[in-house]
C-alpha cells in the first residue's frame, strides 16, 4: 500500500481506540505522522511529499505493531517512536521527562515581543527544564544567547544533555542540577519555567498516558501552588534590573489568582491575533518584570507561610 493508504488505515485504527490525545499533539493524524516518521525514516517534510510512495511490509508491520503498543499500554505516542518535534525542533523523548508541549513555542517565535528585547538579552534560564526543550530551543534560535538549563531531576538532565549534544549546543547552554535556584547565584535576563503545577487529587483523575510521565514534574504541593509560587517569591533575585520571568501552569491560572487576589497577573492570550499579540485575558502563561515580582513578593511569602490551602 501507499503511504497515504498506510497513513488513513492507522488513523482509522487509531481514533477508534480510548486513548488520550494532548501530549504534543490533539489528533490521531498528528499521532500517525510522529509514527510514520519514525518508521519511514523521515522528517515532515520528505514524509508529506511521500505519500504516493510504495511502504514495504516491514514499514507496514512496524507501524501496526506500534500503534498497538500505542494503544494497549496508554503510552504517549512520542514515547513509542523516542521523539517529539518541538519549535521545529527534533527532541529525544522517553519517561524521564515530559513530553514537550508548551505555548512556549509561540513565544519563541514571536522573540518573546512585546515583554522581552531579545537582542539585549545575554543570560537566559529554563527552570524545570525536563528534556531542556524550551531553553535549548531558545539557544538554538538565539545564537547570541547563553541558556542555562536546570532540574532537580538528575534523570531528566541526563536526557537535556542528549538533546544539548544532538543539537550541538554544547557551547551556548549549560546544565545545573539545582531544586529551583537553591545555589544558583548567577542573574539573568529572562527567566522561563514550566514547574509541576497538577495537584495530587487531580493527578489521580488524569488519564492512564500521565501515568507513563515522571510525577515529580507534574504534581506541586498545595493544591499543585506551592512550586509556582516559590519560583515567584525568589525569581527577583535572580533577574538582572530589567529581567522578566515567564511562568507556565496550564490550566491552574484560576486557581494562581484566587489564591493570591492581590496581585496584578498578566496572562498571556495565546489566541492572539494575526499581528501576534499576546496581549489579552489568556491561559497558562503569566509574564513578571522583576519590579513586579518584587512589589508583590509579600503577597507571595505570605501564601508560602499561610497552613491554609486557598
Amino acid at each position: 500500500m501507499t503511504v497515504k493508504e498506510l497513513f488513513l488505515k492507522l488513523c482509522e485504527q487509531l481514533q477508534q481506540s480510548a486513548v488520550y490525545f494532548g501530549h504534543g499533539v490533539s489528533a490521531a493524524e498528528d499521532e500517525v505522522l510522529l509514527l510514520l516518521m519514525k518508521v519511514m525514516d523521515m522528517d515532515f517534510n520528505a514524509l508529506n511529499q511521500a505519500s504516493l510512495q510504495l511502504a514495504t511490509e516491514a514499514q507496514s508491520q512496524q507501524a501496526f505493531a506500534l500503534l498497538e503498543e500505542r494503544i494497549s499500554n496508554k503510552r504517549p505516542m512520542a514515547y513509542v517512536v523516542g521523539f517529539s518535534v518541538f519549535a521545529g525542533l527534533t527532541f529525544k523523548v522517553d519517561e524521564r521527562a515530559l513530553v514537550p508541549r508548551s505555548p512556549f513555542v509561540q513565544l519563541i517565535d514571536a522573540a518573546f515581543q512585546p515583554w522581552v528585547d531579545m537582542d539585549k538579552v545575554s543570560n537566559v534560564l529554563d527552570l524545570c527544564t525536563g528534556s531542556g526543550c524550551i531553553g535549548l530551543a531558545v539557544a538554538h534560535y538565539f545564537e547570541h544567547c547563553h541558556v542555562d538549563l536546570s532540574d532537580l531531576s538528575e534523570a531528566a538532565l541526563a536526557l537535556a544533555s542528549e538533546n544539548q549534544q544532538a543539537l550541538q549546543l554544547l557551547n551556548r547552554t549549560s546544565l545545573l542540577h539545582a531544586d529551583l535556584f537553591q545555589g544558583n547565584t548567577k542573574s539573568y535576563d529572562l527567566i522561563l519555567t514550566n514547574p509541576p503545577y497538577v495537584d495530587e487529587v487531580e493527578y489521580e483523575t488524569l488519564p492512564e498516558e500521565f501515568n507513563h510521565e515522571p510525577k515529580m514534574a507534574l504534581v506541586s504541593e498545595r493544591a499543585g501552588l506551592a512550586i509556582p509560587v516559590a519560583i515567584l517569591s525568589q525569581a527577583a533575585d535572580h533577574l538582572s534590573e530589567t529581567g522578566v520571568l515567564f511562568l507556565e501552569v496550564g490550566f491552574y491560572d484560576q486557581a494562581l489568582t484566587a489564591a493570591l487576589p492581590e496581585v496584578e497577573f498578566i496572562w498571556l492570550d495565546f489566541a492572539g491575533d494575526e499581528d501576534g499579540d499576546f496581549l489579552g485575558d489568556g491561559q497558562g502563561i503569566c509574564v513578571f518584570t522583576r519590579d513586579d515580582l518584587i512589589k508583590f513578593r509579600p503577597h507571595f511569602k505570605e501564601f508560602l507561610k499561610s497552613d491554609v490551602t486557598q
